[in-house]
């Protein structure tokens, strides 16, 4: 049997790959589950330093699967908001907790829950073919991954209400234009540049890219002065790491910092 999906590490590159393509990349359960095991490695082993999401087949991922949606309707409504939080819930609240850099590699459609899942990434990098969509609305659904809730993080407000109320496709240069995607690359080129990405952070000061990734996402909820406070913390705790004394005498040394030491 297929596994839904597949796990590495190589480099200090966490390598997630959804492999359902025959279905979208659809999760089910078997999918979350790995998804979620991948994750907490990801988070707990220091040897993953970076994070790359990536699928296999034509399309990124196509949210949760509509068979079992169907399967669903008559059910209560406490089983379908539980089945949420112990299930696909799992992931986004896993991916607040991972302080490493995530990068997605995107191609072909993302919908629904698939276009959550990479709006929790910090880098989305996407082939000239990807389109997405914030498509719950499609059918008579509220966004159910994180998806309200980072959309206007991201593009703004008034975008991402257009985009949630709608459900209509962003293609990839408008999806770069609004801020949406990173980079765009033509479709051959999408896992090398995705990869190369996520092999740079691997290699950059852990603890430095660590805390300020953390800052960055604590900081839009506090006010400045605390924040302040909050990054004095992390200055200091950086600046005693021993990726700062490379940097600083490979600065002074007129060479390239080695932070993998």
């Amino acid at each position: 049997m297929t596994a839904p999906l597949l796990f590495s590490v190589v480099d200090g590159v966490g390598e997630i790959v959804l492999n359902r393509p025959d279905a979208g990349n659809a999760f089910d359960e078997p999918m979350l589950d790995a998804w979620v095991a991948a994750l907490q490695q990801c988070h707990d082993d220091d040897a993953v330093r970076a994070v790359l999401l990536r699928a296999n087949g034509r399309h990124f991922c196509a949210g949760g699967d509509l068979h079992d949606m169907k399967r669903e309707l008559e059910g209560p409504p406490s089983i379908h908001k539980n089945k949420l939080w112990s299930g696909v819930h799992r992931i986004p609240k896993l991916m607040m907790q991972i302080d490493k850099p995530v990068v997605a590699a995107m191609q072909g459609a993302a919908t629904g829950a698939g276009l959550d899942m990479a709006l929790q990434c910090d880098f989305r990098v996407a082939a000239a073919n990807a389109r997405v969509a914030a498509s719950y609305v499609k059918i008579g659904l509220v966004p159910g991954d994180g998806g309200a809730w980072l959309l206007p993080r991201i593009v703004g407000l008034p975008r991402a209400l257009e985009m949630l109320l709608t459900g209509d496709f962003v293609e990839a240069e408008e999806g770069k234009r609004i801020g949406l995607f990173n980079r765009v690359v033509p479709l051959a080129e999408l896992e090398n540049e995705a990869r190369s990405l996520a092999r740079r952070l691997a290699d950059g000061a852990a603890t430095a890219m660590r805390l300020t990734k953390r800052a960055t996402y604590q900081g839009l909820h506090l006010d400045f002065t605390t924040h302040l406070d909050q990054v004095s913390s992390h200055f200091v705790l950086a600046a005693k790491s021993p990726e700062h004394r490379e940097g600083v005498n490979a600065f002074l040394e007129k060479r390239t910092p080695n932070f993998k030491v």
